[in-house]
């Protein structure tokens, strides 16, 4: 993590300022985060702010984080062998969805970055200037952060939950989420905090598995059906959890009908 990203940061528990105690003698930040309000501190570890205890966890948002860390390892291989099964190229489907982020030049925030696997289709555009990455599975960040020091690039992340997002008002130029929420335990409250932290004008891109992405998930990933208690509820795009005064609302369907993308415009 950056000296600079402290400006951005604030306690998700009371939305207060954090100041920095800094471990010394350390070649990365390191130390951790401390909120003069409420009294929390949140440890820094290998560069990485976390923001959660993952043993406090609760519901969907327990049960996914422990499915994600132990499929951290081969989320990547998983990925290319799904598009590929999908006949799809992986880089034509990301782009479905990236291209019409519209950073400006500005910071960028992805919710549930995961191992980065979208990290390569931003890192290079010119109307990007910082990266911004929050997951609430740590595994998924350690190879996150194993795979940016092997291609020499540069993205903050932090473990966090991303209904209490860590980040002050106003803060990115371009917010976006693909792959988890479907199965938050507060989707409203994770959109809400996406705006949030959203500056105005900002457009906000919500991705996830259509029904029949989820169905074919079950089929095909050890431990996703069983991440489930009793019957699961079929999936549905959470348009109506979208504030009535978001602007330029539109959903519509990528990747061969296995995801939706919900887009809209923060005034």
């Amino acid at each position: 993590m950056k000296t600079g990203s402290l400006d951005l940061l604030i306690c998700p528990a009371c939305r207060s300022p954090l100041a920095l105690e800094a471990a010394r003698g350390s070649p990365i930040l390191a130390g951790s985060l401390q909120c003069s309000r409420c009294s929390r501190s949140y440890p820094i570890m290998d560069g990485i702010p976390r923001f959660i205890q993952p043993e406090e966890l609760t519901g969907y948002n327990r049960r996914f984080s422990r499915l994600y860390d132990l499929f951290s390892a081969f989320y990547r291989l998983f990925s290319r062998l799904a598009f590929a099964c999908l006949g799809i190229r992986e880089e034509t489907a990301r782009r479905e969805i990236l291209d019409r982020l519209e950073p400006a030049g500005g910071r960028v925030l992805e919710v549930s970055i995961g191992p980065g696997v979208n990290l390569p289709y931003l890192v290079q555009r010119q109307d990007v200037r910082e990266l911004y990455g929050l997951d609430i599975s740590l595994g998924q960040l350690t190879s996150c952060q194993r795979f940016l020091r092997r291609r020499g690039w540069n993205a903050d992340l932090f473990l966090g939950n991303a209904e209490r997002l860590p980040f002050a008002d106003d803060s990115f130029e371009a917010v976006f989420h693909i792959g988890g929420i479907n199965f938050f335990n507060d989707k409203k409250a994770a959109i809400d905090e996406m705006i949030r932290v959203a500056k105005p004008g900002t457009r906000i891109l919500i991705s996830d598995e259509t029904e029949k992405g989820a169905r074919e998930y079950e089929r095909f990933i050890p431990g996703f059906k069983r991440s489930f208690t009793g019957i699961r509820h079929a999936v549905q795009v959470p348009l109506d959890l979208v504030p009535p005064e978001m602007q330029e609302k539109h959903v519509f369907e990528v990747w061969k009908g296995w995801f939706y993308c919900l887009e809209f415009r923060k005034p």
